[in-house]
Formats: C-alpha cells, sequence, structure tokens
C-alpha cells in the first residue's frame, strides 16, 4: 500500500496568507512552506500537503492511498474512503467461514467501515485501487454519494430475494452494468470480471445453477462472453428500479 497526500479544493477562492506586515506573502514562500515530506510509509515516501478547508483556516492533512490487486483496505470506526480509481468488493463471513459479498464499489463510491458496523467486515480490492481519505468536516459535499450507495445496497437486497434464480442473475447483471458498464456496439460491456462461482455466492445458488443460466441467456442473444467479462444486449438501467421481488 503506497500513501500520499492531496489537497481538498475548497468553495471559495482563497488569497494569499498575509504576512505580519498585512501584506500577501509571497506565493513561492508559500509553495515551498507547503510541501513538506514527514515521513514514510513502507519503501515509499508519504508527503502530506497541509490545505485551508471550508470551514477553518487550520491547516488539515488528506491522504490519498494506492492499494494493488487483493489487497485489503485498513478499516477504522470513523474514516471514510472515496474511491478514485479501480473496484472494491465489500465482504462478510459466518462462524463457518462461508462468505457473503455486501457489495461491489468502483470511482465516485463512499466506503467504509462506518457505513456497515457488520462483524466481521473487509473490502478486498478486486484490482489497482487509488481511493482517498474524505475528512468528516467535508462529508456533507459526497451526500448524493451516500444517498447513491444506500440505494443501491437496497437494490442488491431485493434482487438477492427475488424467488426465481434466472431473474436474480439478469437483474444482478444489470445492476453490475448500471455500475461498471462501458457502451460498445453490441451492447455493454461489464468491466468488472466475475465468475460463475462469485455470482452464485452474491446471488445464494450454485454455480451450476449460473452457469445453466448464463447459457440459456446467451442462447437467447441476451448477452455474449468476451473471455471473463460479459457484454449485456441492450440493458435498461429503469430495470433494475422496476424490479419486482416476488416475481
Amino acid at each position: 500500500m503506497l500513501e500520499t497526500a492531496i489537497p481538498i479544493q475548497a468553495k471559495s477562492t482563497l488569497s494569499p496568507m498575509p504576512n505580519k506586515n498585512g501584506q500577501p506573502s509571497h506565493p513561492k514562500t508559500q509553495a515551498r512552506t507547503s510541501d513538506l515530506v514527514v515521513g514514510t510509509c513502507g519503501s515509499s515516501k508519504r508527503t502530506l500537503v497541509p490545505f485551508l478547508s471550508t470551514f477553518s483556516e487550520t491547516p488539515t492533512l488528506v491522504k490519498q492511498y494506492f492499494f494493488e490487486r487483493g489487497e485489503l483496505i485498513p478499516l477504522e470506526p470513523s474514516v471514510f474512503y472515496r474511491i478514485e480509481r479501480g473496484i472494491v468488493c465489500a465482504s462478510t463471513w459466518d462462524e463457518d467461514g462461508k462468505s457473503t459479498t455486501l457489495g461491489y464499489w468502483g470511482v465516485g463510491d463512499i466506503v467504509g467501515y462506518p457505513l456497515s458496523k457488520v462483524q466481521p467486515y473487509h473490502l478486498e480490492c478486486l484490482n489497482a485501487v487509488e481511493a482517498s481519505i474524505v475528512p468528516f468536516e467535508v462529508l456533507h459535499q459526497n451526500i448524493d454519494a451516500l444517498l447513491s450507495h444506500i440505494q443501491q445496497v437496497e437494490e442488491l437486497i431485493c434482487i438477492i430475494n427475488c424467488k426465481r434464480v434466472s431473474i436474480r442473475v439478469w437483474q444482478f447483471l444489470l445492476w453490475l452494468s448500471n455500475k461498471f458498464g462501458r457502451e460498445l456496439e453490441q451492447g455493454k460491456l461489464i468491466e468488472l470480471g466475475i465468475t460463475h462461482q462469485e455470482i452464485a455466492d452474491v446471488l445464494n445458488t450454485t454455480r451450476v445453477t449460473v452457469t445453466r443460466v448464463l447459457q440459456q441467456f446467451e442462447d437467447e442473444g441476451k448477452l455474449q462472453r468476451h473471455k471473463r467479462k460479459i457484454i449485456l444486449a441492450m440493458p435498461h438501467k429503469a430495470e433494475v428500479g422496476r424490479l419486482n421481488c416476488i416475481t
């Protein structure tokens, strides 16, 4: 894990800080005093850059982290992260070691232990991930991301509780395409590489069943395979919102 620091942009334009005589400080002097290397994290330097927050003139330090595929994001009771790049899987497990997927999160999503309180709980990076700390003093600026997190969790719960497995699988693919889809001529490519077993674990079914349903969808022309990824034929985002869980 690599750690550095980034400034948060305040909404207002900040003027140079005055010196003791009331005159603006020289910008070069400010640049030198704001660029401080204060320590190391592993073998990598950690640069902490102070900035003026929206609500206070007290310098605040904002950290940015870089994780490799398979790494776990460190969790603390009061720490939120915003994903800037990559995909993260949230999961828990029971006393027998059976894993339960709680969600997949990507660019712009807010994640962290305060959003769950499930124990045990971890956030695994499915590829290279860049994430930044969201300080509490600017958390209100991310209200849309927080509301989106809640809404998507509820959508996923509704999907998992569909009675028919085929609807479960299709709606889950739509859910993934809305988050990680890229428009192609053939349809929408789900950028997340996910195995049949992983789909089965999310939807509380078996790998054999998922394989059979995906093959059925492919025969019907609803999807195409692209290596480990899936292309959905003209999926509509509204279909998730219209989901009837008792169908």
